[in-house]
């Protein structure tokens, strides 16, 4: 082989390799798995380069030794890193990297909010709704395509933040930038704005993962001294005044290559490239996400499975997350919220646990609850006959009750309900038009459960107000009627009431006698939970007397007269399936015979 051909192939590897690198851009040190791995695949295309120029190939004896001993030690290097890097050696370092969690109630790790500020939009209808923005203008839409919506708080208001991206090679080649980024607010779907300046100076945003060569994101953070740093979770944000930043979140590794731990965050300003660097306890008011979701919940399912060392065979004690983690904004902070569940459970919580996404406080809350996915389940109960399916479940606090709330869209993505679920007991369940309307039957449904009391905190309370009407007024509401009454001696509260708590709201006048059970939040809003007009009630039966008697303080499913039976219908099916046909004739007869 002459020497032409060698240095060909040499200068040949040379080049693959930083093709190899400049596509990958890993860390490079040995700390990370990914730059351990580009480092060994490096010694080794440069040991087959110097074999190949110190063999004798005349004599047919190309040493292949050196090239396949480091491809064996790289090989030994990583299982032997992966056993020593285990629970087995470090479970007590795994279990405690969380933190100390501290137990909260759940009423103090959510807060109620006012019902209308929900952030009820998920990011699939953020996306649509943008893109909906960028098809109103033929000229942008051929020159840029969405990113991905990342869910932020911007003075005060949750929105869903966008950029627009190149959609091509030719596109970026021919443009370099683009125009700006779309708004959509998390509350309101049709909120959704096209930002193109800011005080007067247009926004082009220039540095974005969809970049090419010296504009791409990663690319540029990494030539600009972050060669051997790791890099995750590459958020675009926006700070309070709207102009567009990149956040990148910085790591080491602190278990060999094991169990990452964010160290801060790398802020690159999207249209001049400014970089800098801030530690956690440094970063930004506006930046919202320093700890990336999949580092949390590494540490959460740690914190829960290791609780009594790894050698645990029994499972005793062990607690394990739930399929979904949520963000959730708390008094300004973004959080992560998920349910903790048993080992083995399949539809019930027994604590859920929420971690702040910037300084990783995590607190949790013992409550025996639903899963997210049965809360979904729950709902899409409600509307099965229209096919509608649910978003991932928020938790909110509804009057103290611990509730998931949920929108239930059609096919083609558009909300067309609301629906809450009750944490502790998902098969109490509402839907409505509105979230208004929603929480307002679920309230009716909650006092009407049996339960005599509020769920969760001293901050709501049942009452029972019997007086003079002073003032009664109804509204339509997307097809409800609501009442709106003002009583003497409570001059300050307005109880609100849907025309379904009673017959006789229709009918009341000022000056009537009523009396009324509502629960009071202390923050303004008076629901009325039961009405009764005691100028006009009317007479009962004997027996239905008796009945009410019996039924008192119990929920329709506790009532003897209704005889309704609730039954695990998989664990009712699985039952029926595996009897025989002459036990089901008999079962059937009993029952017959029975009524």
């Amino acid at each position: 082989m002459s020497k032409i051909v060698k240095s060909s192939i040499s200068a040949l590897s040379a080049i693959l390799m930083w093709i190899m690198y400049q596509l990958w851009l890993p860390p490079l040190s040995v700390a990370y798995f990914e730059g351990f791995f580009f480092i060994a695949i490096c010694m080794t295309v440069g040991a087959l380069n110097i074999t190949m120029w110190f063999s004798n190939l005349r004599e047919e004896r190309f040493v292949w030794a050196p090239p396949v001993t480091i491809i064996v030690l790289a090989i030994v290097a990583t299982l032997l890193v992966s056993f020593a890097g285990s629970s087995i050696f470090h479970h007590g370092k795994m279990y405690q990297q969380i933190g100390e969690v501290e137990v909260v109630e759940y009423d103090e790790m959510i807060k109620q909010i006012d019902i209308s500020q929900i952030p009820i939009v998920d990011e699939a209808l953020a996306k649509k709704q943008a893109d909906k923005k960028i098809g109103e203008d033929v000229a942008l839409g051929s020159r840029a395509d969405l990113g991905t919506p990342f869910i932020q708080e911007v003075n005060g208001e949750v929105i869903f933040v966008a950029p627009l991206e190149h959609s091509g090679f030719f596109k970026w080649n021919t443009y370099r930038t683009t125009p700006g980024y779309i708004t959509v607010s998390a509350s309101n779907p049709n909120k959704v704005n096209y930002v193109t300046e800011i005080d007067g100076e247009k926004i082009e945003i220039l540095y974005q993962t969809s970049a090419f060569f010296g504009n791409d994101l990663k690319r540029y953070i990494r030539n600009n001294g972050y060669r051997s740093v790791g890099l995750t979770e590459y958020t675009f944000e926006i700070d309070d005044s709207g102009r567009p930043y990149w956040v990148v979140t910085t790591y080491k590794n602190t278990v060999l290559w094991g169990c990452p731990e964010a160290t801060g965050v790398v802020v690159v300003d999207a249209q001049t490239g400014k970089i800098e660097w801030y530690a956690c306890n440094e970063v930004p008011d506006w930046v919202d996400i320093v700890q990336p979701q999949k580092f949390v919940e590494n540490q959460i399912n740690n914190w829960g499975t290791l609780v009594r060392g790894p050698f645990n065979w029994a499972n005793q004690d062990k607690i394990e997350k739930t399929d979904l983690t949520l963000p959730v904004y708390v008094e300004g902070d973004c959080c992560y919220f998920t349910g903790m569940t048993s080992v083995g459970s399949d539809d019930s919580c027994v604590e859920f646990i929420m971690v702040n996404t910037r300084t990783k406080r995590a607190v949790m809350s013992y409550m025996s609850g639903a899963t997210e996915e049965a809360a979904m389940k729950s709902a899409e109960g409600l509307v099965s006959d229209f096919g509608y399916t649910s978003t991932k479940p928020l938790p909110v606090n509804v009057n103290g009750i611990p509730t998931y709330v949920v929108a239930l869209k059609d096919g083609e993505g558009l909300i067309k309900s609301y629906a809450m679920v009750n944490i502790q007991n998902y098969s109490i369940a509402t839907k409505g038009n509105s979230l208004v309307e929603c929480s307002r039957s679920y309230m009716q449904v909650v006092a009407k459960s049996g339960s005599s009391y509020v769920v969760g905190s001293d901050e709501a309370y049942s009452y029972t107000y019997e007086g003079t009407v002073i003032r009664i007024s109804s509204v339509v509401e997307e097809g409800s009627t609501y009442y709106y009454i003002v009583v003497e001696g409570e001059p300050e509260k307005i109880f609100t009431a849907s025309y379904l708590i009673s017959d006789e709201l229709a009918v009341t006048r000022d000056g009537d006698k009523v009396k009324i059970e509502y629960i009071d939040d202390k923050n303004g809003t008076v629901d009325i939970t039961s009405f009764d007009n005691i100028a006009f009630s009317t007479p009962i039966s004997e027996d239905q007397q008796s009945r009410n008697e019996i039924d008192e303080g119990t929920s329709v499913l506790d009532s003897q007269y209704n005889q309704i039976i609730q039954v695990n219908p998989d664990l009712s099916q699985e039952t029926w399936d595996n009897m025989t046909e002459e036990e089901k004739a008999k079962m059937i007869e009993e029952f017959l015979n029975g009524k």
